[in-house]
Order: C-alpha cells, then sequence, then structure tokens
C-alpha cells in the first residue's frame, strides 16, 4: 500500500493496517496453541487412563510443538 492508501485506511477504520495485522497474527497465535494444549491434555488424559503409552505421548507432544513453531516462524 502506498501511503494514501495507508491513510485512507487509517482514516476510515481508525486503525492502521499494520494494527489490523497484528491483530490478525495474534488471533493466529492463541488458536494454534490453544491447539496444542488441547493435544497435550488429551495425550496427557489418554495416558493416565491407560489407552496409551508414554512414547505416544511424548511423539505427539513434540509433533504439536513442531507443527506451532513452523506456523509461528512462517506466519509471525
Amino acid at each position: 500500500m502506498d501511503k494514501s492508501q495507508k491513510d485512507a485506511f487509517a482514516l476510515s477504520t481508525g486503525h492502521s493496517p499494520a494494527e489490523l495485522l497484528t491483530v490478525v497474527a495474534m488471533t493466529l497465535a492463541v488458536i494454534y496453541l490453544l491447539w496444542m494444549a488441547w493435544i497435550v491434555y488429551s495425550q496427557f488424559k489418554a495416558w493416565q487412563t491407560g489407552k496409551g503409552d508414554f512414547y505416544d505421548l511424548i511423539f505427539t507432544v513434540v509433533r504439536a510443538a513442531m507443527v506451532a513453531m513452523v506456523i509461528g516462524f512462517t506466519f509471525i
């Protein structure tokens, strides 16, 4: 966007495009971190009830952490 487009956007919305991008990025970060917390919780619960072993827990948690890092590095 050039300066006139940025000014028009800021005038019409009351916020700059960079602020809007920050809000979108932080919303996506919260969504994938909640997804990761849900994965960890569900795997821990499965391990505690005997439906999975410890190595399944570790493998799934590490895989979810890697996905979260890739998403964070790529989009934020």
